[in-house]
């Protein structure tokens, strides 16, 4: 048998341990304590020698004295205002104001590591430009050719682009098609995969290697004019 051992009068953090408890806590002997804010307690005489409980749990609410204030900083497009609470994890969050007029949260961590920059709106900004480049500098005769070239989709059950799976009567079949021009040609349906993958491929070269070379031909031009 263990022996008791007596923590009254003792102080743990801002904890002071009054009496044990006559019920136990997570199945060992407990304290009720007071803490220094007043509020009364109940802790494990585990946690009290662990340090692994030294309040009430005000102290999570408080914001410790060295804490840095970001209050005025200017990070990427935010500006911060003032503190704003605190996330799930204890991290300290802050109002910030965007160059854009709009207002959002973030965590001190992420606007210290460049993680968050702005509202969202260099997001959108990012996209419209990947958006005029691709109509403007990466497309020939309409056709946007890096979509072209894109890899096969995570779900694809046959991990070839344009190879669809299809069931028919208990068995297997599987149908190859090509999207050229924004309409899809379908190029048949084949009982092998290796025969679905060979006519995508096929069709690969017949429809969409003229405007993948084109369009390097058309890189090279502007770069040779650059010169």
């Amino acid at each position: 048998m263990s022996k008791r051992i007596d923590l009254t009068g003792q102080q743990f953090g801002e904890l002071t341990a009054i009496k044990e408890s006559p019920e136990r806590l997570y199945n060992e002997v407990a304290w009720i304590c007071k803490c220094s804010c007043g509020n009364e307690t109940t802790a494990t005489r585990g946690q009290l020698l662990r340090g692994a409980k030294k309040s009430c749990g005000c102290l999570r609410k408080r914001t410790p004295s060295n804490a840095l204030d970001l209050t005025g900083r200017k990070f990427g497009k935010l500006t911060v205002v003032e503190r704003a609470g605190k996330t799930k994890n204890d991290n300290a969050l802050w109002l910030c104001r965007c160059e854009c007029g709009k207002t959002t949260k973030a965590n001190a961590t992420s606007l210290r590591r460049g993680d968050t920059t702005s509202c969202g709106c260099s997001k959108d900004s990012q996209i419209k430009n990947a958006r005029k480049t691709l109509i403007e500098d990466k497309s020939v005769e309409g056709v946007q050719v890096p979509l072209l070239t894109k890899k096969v989709r995570s779900d694809s059950k046959t991990g070839h682009k344009g190879v669809t799976k299809r069931k028919r009567r208990g068995k297997d079949y599987y149908e190859a098609s090509i999207t050229v021009k924004g309409k899809r040609k379908y190029l048949g349906t084949f009982k092998d995969l290796q025969d679905a993958i060979a006519a995508r491929k096929q069709a690969e070269s017949e429809y969409h290697e003229p405007y993948i070379k084109a369009l390097k031909e058309q890189g090279e031009t502007k770069w040779t004019s650059k010169k």
